[in-house]
Protein backbone atom coordinates (compact mmCIF):
# COMPACT_ATOMS: atom_id res chain seq x y z
CA UNK A 1 0.00 0.00 0.00
CA UNK A 2 0.92 3.59 -0.51
CA UNK A 3 0.33 6.93 0.89
CA UNK A 4 -2.13 7.58 -2.69
CA UNK A 5 -3.90 4.08 -1.74
CA UNK A 6 -4.50 4.84 1.85
CA UNK A 7 -6.49 8.03 0.75
CA UNK A 8 -8.52 6.44 -2.14
CA UNK A 9 -9.76 3.98 0.45
CA UNK A 10 -11.61 6.66 2.29
CA UNK A 11 -13.44 7.49 -1.05
CA UNK A 12 -13.89 11.10 -0.18
CA UNK A 13 -11.43 13.27 0.75
CA UNK A 14 -11.63 14.67 4.14
CA UNK A 15 -11.77 18.22 4.38
CA UNK A 16 -12.23 20.87 6.89
CA UNK A 17 -15.99 22.11 7.00
CA UNK A 18 -16.16 25.83 5.23
CA UNK A 19 -17.40 27.53 8.74
CA UNK A 20 -14.48 26.09 10.34
CA UNK A 21 -12.10 27.37 7.19
CA UNK A 22 -13.76 30.58 7.84
CA UNK A 23 -13.03 30.87 11.48
CA UNK A 24 -9.78 29.75 11.60
CA UNK A 25 -9.68 33.04 8.83
CA UNK A 26 -11.02 35.40 11.08
CA UNK A 27 -8.62 34.09 13.79
CA UNK A 28 -5.64 35.33 12.29
CA UNK A 29 -7.54 38.54 11.16
CA UNK A 30 -5.99 41.17 14.13
CA UNK A 31 -9.56 43.10 13.52
CA UNK A 32 -11.48 40.10 14.50
CA UNK A 33 -13.50 40.36 17.72
CA UNK A 34 -15.18 37.96 19.93
CA UNK A 35 -18.73 39.07 18.83
CA UNK A 36 -17.89 37.90 14.83
CA UNK A 37 -16.62 34.90 15.62
CA UNK A 38 -19.27 34.13 17.93
CA UNK A 39 -21.99 34.73 14.95
CA UNK A 40 -19.82 32.47 12.19
CA UNK A 41 -19.63 29.55 15.19
CA UNK A 42 -23.63 29.43 15.94
CA UNK A 43 -23.54 28.69 12.11
CA UNK A 44 -21.60 25.09 12.56
CA UNK A 45 -24.46 23.01 15.37
CA UNK A 46 -21.28 20.83 16.33
CA UNK A 47 -18.74 23.40 16.77
CA UNK A 48 -21.24 25.66 19.07
CA UNK A 49 -22.07 22.50 21.02
CA UNK A 50 -18.73 21.88 22.01
CA UNK A 51 -17.81 25.54 22.46
CA UNK A 52 -21.01 25.61 25.10
CA UNK A 53 -19.78 22.32 26.65
CA UNK A 54 -16.58 23.19 27.19
CA UNK A 55 -17.46 26.86 28.53
CA UNK A 56 -19.67 24.80 31.23
CA UNK A 57 -17.07 22.24 31.86
CA UNK A 58 -15.47 22.32 35.42
CA UNK A 59 -12.27 23.55 34.09
CA UNK A 60 -14.08 27.27 33.08
CA UNK A 61 -17.27 27.28 34.15
CA UNK A 62 -18.47 30.44 35.98
CA UNK A 63 -21.36 31.34 38.70
CA UNK A 64 -23.91 30.80 36.25
CA UNK A 65 -24.29 28.54 32.77
CA UNK A 66 -23.44 29.50 29.83
CA UNK A 67 -26.52 29.22 27.06
CA UNK A 68 -25.59 31.34 24.54
CA UNK A 69 -22.79 31.12 22.34
CA UNK A 70 -21.91 34.37 22.70
CA UNK A 71 -21.32 34.34 26.39
CA UNK A 72 -19.16 31.27 25.99
CA UNK A 73 -17.05 32.79 23.51
CA UNK A 74 -16.21 35.62 25.74
CA UNK A 75 -15.61 32.86 29.03
CA UNK A 76 -13.05 30.88 26.52
CA UNK A 77 -11.09 33.50 25.18
CA UNK A 78 -9.62 33.71 21.34
CA UNK A 79 -6.77 31.12 22.33
CA UNK A 80 -9.14 28.44 23.77
CA UNK A 81 -12.14 29.11 20.96
CA UNK A 82 -9.05 29.02 18.31
CA UNK A 83 -8.04 25.81 19.80
CA UNK A 84 -11.28 24.25 19.74
CA UNK A 85 -12.28 25.05 16.41
CA UNK A 86 -9.62 23.40 15.16
CA UNK A 87 -9.87 20.40 16.79
CA UNK A 88 -13.23 19.88 16.38
CA UNK A 89 -12.81 20.66 12.43
CA UNK A 90 -10.19 17.18 12.69
CA UNK A 91 -12.28 15.25 14.70
CA UNK A 92 -15.86 16.19 12.36
CA UNK A 93 -13.22 14.63 9.33
CA UNK A 94 -12.30 11.26 10.83
CA UNK A 95 -15.05 8.32 12.29
CA UNK A 96 -12.41 5.39 13.63
CA UNK A 97 -14.26 2.80 13.73
CA UNK A 98 -13.61 -0.76 16.31
CA UNK A 99 -11.92 -0.21 19.66
CA UNK A 100 -10.04 3.00 19.06
CA UNK A 101 -10.17 4.86 22.61
CA UNK A 102 -10.71 8.55 20.69
CA UNK A 103 -10.67 10.38 24.18
CA UNK A 104 -7.15 8.64 24.72
CA UNK A 105 -5.87 10.36 21.41
CA UNK A 106 -6.93 13.12 22.32
CA UNK A 107 -5.56 12.83 25.27
CA UNK A 108 -2.19 12.55 24.12
CA UNK A 109 -2.48 15.18 21.23
CA UNK A 110 -3.54 18.06 24.35
CA UNK A 111 -0.22 16.78 26.19
CA UNK A 112 2.01 17.13 23.23
CA UNK A 113 0.60 20.17 22.65
CA UNK A 114 0.77 21.81 26.13
CA UNK A 115 4.26 20.19 26.76
CA UNK A 116 5.40 21.77 23.14
CA UNK A 117 3.53 25.09 24.29
CA UNK A 118 6.01 24.75 27.41
CA UNK A 119 9.33 23.95 25.47
CA UNK A 120 8.72 26.87 22.92
CA UNK A 121 8.32 29.37 25.79
CA UNK A 122 11.19 28.29 27.07
CA UNK A 123 13.08 28.51 23.81
CA UNK A 124 11.55 31.74 23.03
CA UNK A 125 9.31 30.98 19.86
CA UNK A 126 5.99 31.20 19.47
CA UNK A 127 3.97 29.13 22.04
CA UNK A 128 0.89 29.41 20.16
CA UNK A 129 1.95 27.90 17.01
CA UNK A 130 3.99 24.92 18.80
CA UNK A 131 0.66 24.32 20.84
CA UNK A 132 -1.27 23.98 17.13
CA UNK A 133 1.67 21.28 15.88
CA UNK A 134 1.55 19.12 19.19
CA UNK A 135 -2.64 18.80 18.70
CA UNK A 136 -1.88 17.82 15.28
CA UNK A 137 1.20 15.79 15.28
CA UNK A 138 -0.56 12.23 14.92
CA UNK A 139 -2.84 13.71 13.11
CA UNK A 140 -2.36 10.95 9.94
CA UNK A 141 -3.39 7.97 13.17
CA UNK A 142 -6.88 8.92 12.79
CA UNK A 143 -6.99 9.10 9.05
CA UNK A 144 -5.26 5.20 9.22
CA UNK A 145 -7.66 4.20 11.84
CA UNK A 146 -10.31 5.00 9.31
CA UNK A 147 -9.13 4.27 6.53
CA UNK A 148 -7.17 0.56 7.04
CA UNK A 149 -8.34 -0.41 10.43
CA UNK A 150 -7.49 -4.18 9.35
CA UNK A 151 -3.84 -2.89 8.96
CA UNK A 152 -4.12 -1.00 12.37
CA UNK A 153 -5.37 -4.12 13.97
CA UNK A 154 -1.37 -5.72 13.06
CA UNK A 155 0.24 -2.94 14.94
CA UNK A 156 1.70 -4.08 18.24
CA UNK A 157 1.23 -2.26 21.85
CA UNK A 158 3.69 0.40 22.35
CA UNK A 159 4.14 3.34 24.68
CA UNK A 160 6.93 4.71 22.53
CA UNK A 161 5.50 7.14 19.56
CA UNK A 162 8.49 6.62 17.58
CA UNK A 163 8.62 2.90 18.00
CA UNK A 164 4.69 2.89 17.42
CA UNK A 165 5.46 4.81 13.52
CA UNK A 166 8.31 2.59 12.48
CA UNK A 167 5.96 -0.48 13.20
CA UNK A 168 3.03 1.27 11.36
CA UNK A 169 6.09 1.69 8.41
CA UNK A 170 7.11 -1.84 8.85
CA UNK A 171 3.46 -3.17 8.17
CA UNK A 172 2.35 -0.07 6.09
CA UNK A 173 4.75 1.20 4.48
CA UNK A 174 4.01 4.42 5.80
CA UNK A 175 3.75 5.71 9.30
CA UNK A 176 1.28 8.08 10.63
CA UNK A 177 4.09 11.33 10.35
CA UNK A 178 4.14 11.06 6.51
CA UNK A 179 0.29 10.34 6.32
CA UNK A 180 -0.30 13.45 8.52
CA UNK A 181 2.61 15.68 6.71
CA UNK A 182 0.65 14.77 3.33
CA UNK A 183 -3.01 15.50 4.38
CA UNK A 184 -1.68 18.79 5.94
CA UNK A 185 -0.23 19.36 2.20
CA UNK A 186 -4.01 18.43 1.09
CA UNK A 187 -5.52 20.63 2.91
CA UNK A 188 -3.04 23.65 2.51
CA UNK A 189 -2.21 24.14 5.93
CA UNK A 190 1.27 26.17 6.58
CA UNK A 191 4.27 24.63 5.51
CA UNK A 192 5.77 24.77 9.07
CA UNK A 193 3.00 22.41 10.26
CA UNK A 194 3.87 20.02 7.50
CA UNK A 195 7.24 19.69 8.59
CA UNK A 196 6.56 19.38 12.09
CA UNK A 197 4.53 16.43 11.43
CA UNK A 198 6.45 14.93 8.77
CA UNK A 199 9.69 15.08 10.45
CA UNK A 200 8.89 14.21 14.07
CA UNK A 201 10.77 11.46 13.91
CA UNK A 202 13.74 12.22 12.50
CA UNK A 203 13.98 16.06 13.42
CA UNK A 204 17.80 15.97 12.38
CA UNK A 205 16.73 15.75 8.88
CA UNK A 206 14.01 18.56 8.83
CA UNK A 207 14.63 21.32 6.90
CA UNK A 208 17.71 23.57 7.47
CA UNK A 209 16.06 26.73 9.88
CA UNK A 210 13.00 24.77 10.84
CA UNK A 211 12.44 24.42 14.74
CA UNK A 212 8.94 22.78 15.19
CA UNK A 213 10.01 19.60 14.18
CA UNK A 214 12.72 18.80 17.31
CA UNK A 215 10.49 20.40 19.33
CA UNK A 216 7.52 18.14 18.54
CA UNK A 217 10.17 15.28 18.81
CA UNK A 218 11.26 16.39 22.17
CA UNK A 219 7.16 16.68 23.39
CA UNK A 220 6.52 13.65 22.32
CA UNK A 221 9.42 11.90 24.37
CA UNK A 222 8.51 13.53 27.45
CA UNK A 223 4.73 12.74 26.95
CA UNK A 224 5.45 9.14 26.48
CA UNK A 225 7.90 9.52 29.37
CA UNK A 226 4.84 10.83 31.61
CA UNK A 227 2.12 7.35 29.55
CA UNK A 228 5.43 4.79 30.62
CA UNK A 229 5.73 5.65 34.31
CA UNK A 230 2.21 6.27 35.02
CA UNK A 231 2.43 10.92 35.28
CA UNK A 232 4.69 13.18 36.19
CA UNK A 233 7.19 12.37 38.68
CA UNK A 234 10.66 11.93 39.17
CA UNK A 235 10.65 8.46 37.22
CA UNK A 236 9.49 10.10 34.29
CA UNK A 237 11.51 13.28 34.84
CA UNK A 238 14.52 10.55 34.71
CA UNK A 239 12.97 8.85 31.35
CA UNK A 240 12.28 12.22 29.31
CA UNK A 241 16.38 12.89 29.91
CA UNK A 242 18.30 11.94 26.60
CA UNK A 243 20.60 13.53 24.35
CA UNK A 244 17.23 14.69 22.35
CA UNK A 245 16.42 16.88 24.99
CA UNK A 246 20.55 18.65 24.65
CA UNK A 247 19.36 22.15 25.71
CA UNK A 248 16.18 21.98 27.27
CA UNK A 249 15.81 22.60 30.97
CA UNK A 250 13.60 19.69 32.19
CA UNK A 251 13.44 20.84 35.80
CA UNK A 252 12.01 23.96 34.97
CA UNK A 253 9.40 21.98 32.42
CA UNK A 254 8.51 19.28 34.92
CA UNK A 255 8.05 21.59 37.57
CA UNK A 256 5.54 23.61 35.08
CA UNK A 257 3.45 20.47 34.00
CA UNK A 258 0.91 19.96 36.63
CA UNK A 259 -0.64 23.08 35.80
CA UNK A 260 0.01 23.06 32.08
CA UNK A 261 -1.72 19.80 31.81
CA UNK A 262 -4.71 20.06 33.81
CA UNK A 263 -5.56 23.52 32.02
CA UNK A 264 -5.99 21.73 28.70
CA UNK A 265 -7.36 18.50 29.62
CA UNK A 266 -11.18 19.69 29.39
CA UNK A 267 -10.23 19.81 25.86
CA UNK A 268 -9.90 15.70 25.43
CA UNK A 269 -13.14 15.65 27.14
CA UNK A 270 -15.29 17.85 24.86
CA UNK A 271 -13.18 15.81 22.10
CA UNK A 272 -13.08 12.53 22.89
Amino acid sequence: MNLDDLFEKLHDMPTVPEVAHELLRQFDDPDTNIDELAHTIERDPVIAAKVLRLANSARFHGARDCTHVSDAALRLGFNMLRTLVLASAVTGVFRPGGSFDLKRFWRHSFEVASIGRLLARQRGIDAEAAFTCGMMHNLGELLIQTAAPEYAKMLQPTTSSTAHAADETLQLGFGFPEVGAELARRWNLPRLIQDAIAYQARPMQAPAGSVMPLLVAQAVHIADALDACGGIGDEARQAADGPLMAGVQLDAVFKLLPKALEADSAFAEVLG
